[in-house]
């Protein structure tokens, strides 16, 4: 149950995947990358394949000592090429990161953080770097009060560190926030170990991990005014 007595100071929220089409501008980069390499028979299954490598290899560097998030995709991006026997090129890298500078919000999202504005600060809380999220940031037409960065942190989610320190910036304490998230380890069992309500964005029809405990589950942003409106 969400409680909303006393009114939460902030709403936080995860970026990539929750409030902008990260899954599918990940894919199109990948897609890119490949298309250069000049792998123009690739299946959707292999370039599904490719993109989840990635996006694995990406997760597992984000836990050894800390490097920005730029190096840390295209480190990824090399080893997922090499992986399929595939040489990397001088350009893919930055083809890859073109693909990431600028990535449109679902397409409800914009409607719902303006209608929250007028209840509450807003925050988000993101595993990149602070120039690779700005445009993503702008594209949303919403002022964003707070963009609290990994690098900004020297720590990715699921380090407590990162909460901590955007808390830290944002002038809150745990209890005084809701946080808004997709990924189950990197947000919702982060939440539960730090004891912060948890709204689970459920856009993928995923199961709930026992080790998480979401307050509210929703399947995208539409409703989430509703939610956490607050008349008192």
């Amino acid at each position: 149950m969400l409680r909303l007595v006393p009114k939460p100071k902030c709403i936080t929220f995860d970026c990539y995947g929750t409030l902008v089409q990260w899954h599918q501008a990940l894919r199109n980069a990948v897609g890119a990358v490949l298309a250069e390499r000049s792998v123009s028979s690739v299946s959707d299954t292999e370039l599904d394949g490719a993109v989840d490598t990635l996006r694995t290899l990406s997760m597992e560097q984000q836990q050894r000592p800390y490097r920005d998030y730029k190096t840390v995709l295209i480190s990824s991006l090399v080893e997922t090429m090499t992986g399929r026997g595939l040489s990397p090129g001088p350009h893919d890298g930055e083809t890859l990161l073109s693909f990431l500078r600028d990535i449109p919000p679902h397409p409800e999202v914009p409607a719902a953080l303006f209608r929250l504005r007028s209840f509450y600060q807003l925050a988000i809380i993101s595993n990149t770097d602070d120039d690779l999220i700005t445009g993503t940031v702008a594209a949303m037409g919403v002022p964003i009060d707070f963009v609290v960065t990994a690098q900004q942190a020297k720590a990715y989610k699921p380090n407590h560190r990162l909460f901590h320190y955007a808390h830290s910036v944002i002038g809150v304490t745990p209890e005084e926030t809701v946080h808004v998230g997709m990924g189950q380890v990197t947000d919702l069992k982060v939440c539960h170990e730090m004891g912060i309500q948890a709204v689970w964005i459920d856009r993928l029809g995923e199961n709930l991990h026992p080790d998480c405990s979401p307050a509210a589950v929703l399947p995208d942003l539409s409703t989430l005014p509703e939610l956490l409106a607050f008349d008192a």
